[in-house]
């Protein structure tokens, strides 16, 4: 008897239920955004690894020797054109510069005196009053004074540049790379005290199969990823090394990139290389792209339900990808904005272009 009165129960409950649901509201069309699929003739690209670097990278040395006095940088800082990176000290340059300032002072009253009596000396040696000899040798005098006070001169710029090279400065817009040397240490001419990369020149490289050159075309727009970063950015081709790699018959090609904030050289990098002759492919912006266990697929809409395709990109286009699945037509609308909460077969309405995440909530 109490099994008969539970199975009733059951009977009872699942029939409520079933009333229940049948009366209730189907969910609202989900509101979404879509984008229009174009076709456009591009090369197919390969995903390849690659590094940043610096196309211009200087060990900064100073032109003459000293005892560090002063470092303005560490490693990691960045610096204008022209900042002063380190100081040596001039403490004997300059004292030996007051020497020669007053030695030139010196030199210069001294050529004035004998000048003033050289022009005494000659008109007595016009008038006979007084020996050839003497006049000459006041003459002599008076020049030998006038070379003195030239060496000098030339004495003196010669400190003075020195002492101007004794501030080392940096030769471009860069990044301290390396430091190589501390407060206090003696340095040569031309040891380095530092290591400079220009921020205008950054690269990534990427070795390359030998293969592909001719679709590599200098000033053409490449899609990179920085890996560790997870940022996208888009380079240009500038340019290739001239040596191939004998056994694998490869070749490093430089692509130039802005650069970012935490660059560091030999960081990884992904690019997508053009491997091909231009195709027709038809084009979807990568915000339509739903990634699902390493594959992709798009939203397209049929008869105002959702419906899921798989795509296979064929090339990355900035924005945009390359597809050649011949289901995907040209004109074919695609979800660019709500498709992170579709589901196949759900009903969907189309909104402008300017509706907000924040308004369909």
């Amino acid at each position: 008897m109490k099994l008969i009165k539970s199975v009733f129960v059951l009977f009872v409950i699942f029939a409520v239920g079933s009333i229940v649901l049948a009366q209730a509201p189907q969910m609202p069309p989900a509101k979404v955004v879509v984008s229009t699929v174009t076709e456009q003739e591009v090369s197919k690209t390969n995903q390849i690894s690659g590094i940043v670097d610096y196309d211009k990278i200087s060990s900064v040395s100073p032109e003459v020797a000293g005892l560090v006095d002063k470092l303005y940088f560490d490693e990691g800082s960045f610096v204008k054109k022209d900042d002063v990176l380190a100081t040596l000290n001039t403490d004997f340059a300059q004292k030996d510069l007051d020497v020669l300032k007053r030695q030139l002072e010196e030199n210069e009253i001294n050529a004035e005196n004998t000048k003033r009596n050289l022009e005494r000396s000659e008109k007595l040696y016009k008038s006979s009053s007084t020996s050839q000899k003497a006049y000459e040798d006041l003459l002599y005098a008076y020049k030998a004074l006038l070379k003195k006070i030239d060496v000098a001169k030339i004495n003196i710029q010669k400190l003075e540049l020195q002492i101007e090279k004794s501030s080392i400065r940096a030769p471009f817009d860069g990044v301290i790379l390396k430091k190589s040397s501390e407060v206090g240490q003696w340095i040569e001419r031309q040891s380095p005290i530092c290591t400079v990369a220009s921020t205008d020149d950054t690269i990534v490289k990427v070795a390359v199969n030998e293969d592909i050159i001719n679709y590599l075309i200098s000033g053409n727009d490449i899609l990179l990823k920085i890996d560790a970063l997870h940022k996208e950015m888009t380079g240009k081709i500038d340019g290739l090394v001239p040596v191939a790699d004998i056994k694998s018959k490869t070749f490093v090609i430089k692509i130039k990139i802005p650069y970012f904030k935490n660059a560091i050289q030999n960081m990884s990098a992904t690019v997508h290389v053009p491997v091909s002759d231009k195709m027709k492919l038809r084009i979807i912006s990568r915000d339509a792209l739903i990634a699902n266990g390493g594959k992709y697929f798009v939203y397209t809409i049929k008869d105002k339900k959702a419906e899921i395709l798989p795509v296979n990109i064929i090339a990355y286009i900035g924005e945009y990808v390359g597809v050649d699945n011949p289901y995907i037509v040209k004109g074919m609308p695609v979800v660019t904005d709500g498709n992170d909460r579709l589901m196949p077969n759900q009903p969907v309405t189309v909104v402008d272009e300017n509706y907000t995440m924040a308004e369909r909530k």
